[in-house]
């Protein structure tokens, strides 16, 4: 793989960054791989064509992919109450839910009316507790101290949300009675034959060797990798 005009390796040293894969797609298949610098800051292990980094937001995406193949399947509506297929947890109704109802679609596009806490959803943390997705959602939770609720009428305003994407994803296991990344696995991961990705919140020390970690944009490692 040929880069034409851009010096990676300057890029990373003025952004930052410690570690990066680069992949090239060709006519639906991967054709190029290239790697640079290092999975952890001061480290001696390298990024290589097996290392896993975290995916972040998008997890967004797939989780996209999933609603939309459940809706295929019928098992969800686009445009109905999301309280109706909702079991473990459902949206508070209060005044700005009174005309309008979240829908899935609402979800999806982030025009939920749904508004993240400041502070919420930071860096997950391996070395403390890991909450359920309803006790996120209830405010009960280090990464979320603030119930969620409808903040603006939906489709009213955009408001970019992990919280819209939690209740996503406590929908999904809900209408399919297993856990989130179960059903990604069955969905995505094993039909693509993706062996190195995975969504469990946990990580064995065989694991490890091949995660990169996390660090934060002055390329300093956070808490807890």
């Amino acid at each position: 793989m040929k880069l034409k005009n851009i010096k990676i390796e300057e890029r990373m040293e003025h952004y930052n960054v410690n570690g990066l894969s680069i992949a090239l797609f060709e006519g639906g298949q991967i054709s190029a791989t290239e790697n640079y610098g290092l999975l952890e800051v001061n480290g001696d292990r390298k990024v290589n064509d097996d290392s896993i980094f975290s995916a972040c937001s998008i997890s967004k995406f797939l989780t996209g992919i999933i609603a939309i193949k459940l809706l295929e399947e019928e098992h969800l509506d686009l445009d109905e109450n999301v309280n109706e297929r909702l079991v473990t947890w459902k949206v508070p109704e209060n005044e700005y839910t009174k005309n309008k109802k979240v829908t899935l679609r609402n979800l999806l596009s982030h025009q939920s009316g749904i508004k993240d806490p400041e502070g919420s959803f930071l860096e997950l943390n391996s070395d403390i507790y890991f909450p359920s997705m309803v006790e996120l959602l209830e405010g009960n939770s280090h990464y979320c101290k603030v119930p969620i609720e409808v903040q603006f009428e939906p489709e009213s305003e955009f408001h970019y949300s992990d919280a819209g994407y939690c209740i996503i994803q406590q929908l999904i296991e809900d209408v399919t009675k297993k856990q989130f990344y179960q059903v990604v696995n069955e969905f995505i991961f094993e039909p693509l034959g993706m062996k190195n990705s995975q969504l469990n919140t946990t990580m064995s020390e065989v694991d490890r060797d091949n995660f990169s970690c996390g660090h934060n944009k002055n390329g300093e490692i956070v808490d807890g990798k």
